[in-house]
């Protein structure tokens, strides 16, 4: 596995001084490979011009790598003009920012869906993701599906549904095990048998439903099972990205180094 970091949960700053806090602690505790997603507040690709040249001094400064991009592509519901605007501008905006700074992996998400579901809203849903996909794929990209509560990847029956109709060699799936629990209150084994052969990459994160909403924690204190979690990648022999999203809330300063010692004891029993 290659452990990775996302850009904002590393360190609780978002001023234009985050950069060298968020890395030197990172490369500190052994990690020089990052998601892209937030940084300075603003998330990938809308970032200020200073912050973007601040981001590829800094990352060439701290020998960071970047395995994929994420711009929150699709999360907006489907007939919406947002929709829209993210797949005319958002989505080549991310590719060639994506393309500057040497990433050919993409993630997104299902749109969100209409309550109540509208017809052939399912149908339509795939159109968007394949075209997308056959975009970034003409590019050299590969894509990824990231799970999402109330999204048309919200469990893993949904996740399974989309990943079977889009069907394309370069479409594999996040394992985003907290956002997972959110939606099913279950248990990570019964998602994980049906969607392991998709998985690309993997979003660890802990948490507990207190009074009816999902509340992140540090990595051992909540109940999606960290443990379990990598215990079954190593025993299936899982290459791809460990990705640590250890902030919890509110964002504080020991949350990233407490998680990724919980980690490490589980990493050093193997």
């Amino acid at each position: 596995m290659k452990i990775t970091a996302v850009t904002n949960e590393v360190y609780p700053d978002i001023s234009s001084a985050s950069l060298p806090k968020i890395f030197g602690r990172a490369t500190e505790a052994g990690i020089r490979s990052f998601e892209l997603r937030v940084v300075e507040g603003k998330r990938f690709p809308m970032f200020e011009p200073d912050a973007w040249d601040r981001l590829k001094a800094q990352s060439e400064s701290y020998g960071i790598q970047y395995t994929a991009v994420s711009p929150g592509l699709f999360k907006a519901p489907l007939q919406s003009e947002l929709m829209q605007l993210h797949a005319d501008h958002l989505l080549p905006m991310g590719l060639d920012l994506a393309d500057a700074i040497g990433v050919k992996t993409l993630i997104l998400f299902g749109p969100t869906r209409s309550e109540p579901e509208l017809p052939g809203e399912f149908e339509q849903v795939v159109e968007l993701i394949k075209t997308a996909v056959d975009k970034a794929v003409a590019r050299g990209f590969t894509v990824q599906l990231e799970n999402l509560p109330g999204s048309w990847a919200d469990t893993s029956d949904a996740c399974l549904a989309l990943l079977k109709a889009v069907d394309r060699p370069e479409f594999g799936y996040v394992w985003d095990t907290g956002n997972l629990y959110e939606a099913e209150q279950e248990h990570f084994r019964a998602g994980y048998e049906k969607l392991k052969p998709y998985i690309r990459n993997v979003h660890l994160k802990d948490g507990a439903v207190v009074d009816g909403k999902m509340v992140w924690k540090r990595y051992g204190e909540g109940v999606t099972d960290v443990k379990g979690q990598v215990e079954a990648l190593i025993a299936d022999g899982y290459e791809g990205t460990l990705v640590l999203e250890a902030a919890c809330q509110p964002h504080e300063l020991e949350d990233f180094p407490t998680s990724m010692a919980y980690l490490n004891s589980i990493l050093a029993r193997d």
